[in-house]
């Protein structure tokens, strides 16, 4: 009978610290997401005249609207995610293993949120990268032209 409850146990400790690596992931990731982001508002004020046409205007603003909405789901994961992994930590160092299936809906939630972030962060990024693609492949038209 004791084998078996170390063995759960072991079992148990094992799976808080999958969790806990993959948290930690998860912040690593969301570190080099930021820093993508402060990238993409670079680029974006960089071509900040070309982006403020007529024809671009409109879409550039919903676009940095959509931008400024994946920054704020991205800081708010990224505390949450801290709190859980504190949470897994408390966890690991204690000698009782309680709320498991708490711990582990809470983090099934969280993974579903860091994916939903992630795609809604890649959309974001590809749009943006369109637009400035286009814009640069109209000067790079327009340049030629002079050239000629």
């Amino acid at each position: 009978m004791l084998s078996k409850n170390i063995t759960k146990s072991e079992k148990a400790k094992k799976k808080l610290f999958k969790y806990h690596g993959q948290s930690i992931k998860w912040l690593n990731d969301l570190e080099f997401v930021k820093g993508e982001q402060i990238f993409l508002e670079h680029l974006l004020s960089s071509h900040f005249l070309d982006l403020s046409t007529t024809k671009l205007y409109e879409p550039t603003r919903k676009l940095i609207k959509k931008l400024v909405t994946v920054e704020h789901m991205g800081n708010q994961l990224f505390d949450t995610i801290q709190l859980h992994n504190k949470y897994l930590s408390t966890l690991i160092e204690s000698s009782k293993l309680r709320d498991k299936k708490e711990y582990k809906k809470e983090h099934k939630k969280i993974e579903k949120d860091f994916d939903i972030y992630l795609l809604h962060f890649k959309n974001v990024k590809k749009k943006i990268f369109n637009m400035i693609k286009e814009i640069m492949k109209s000067k790079k038209q327009k340049l030629l032209i002079k050239k000629q």
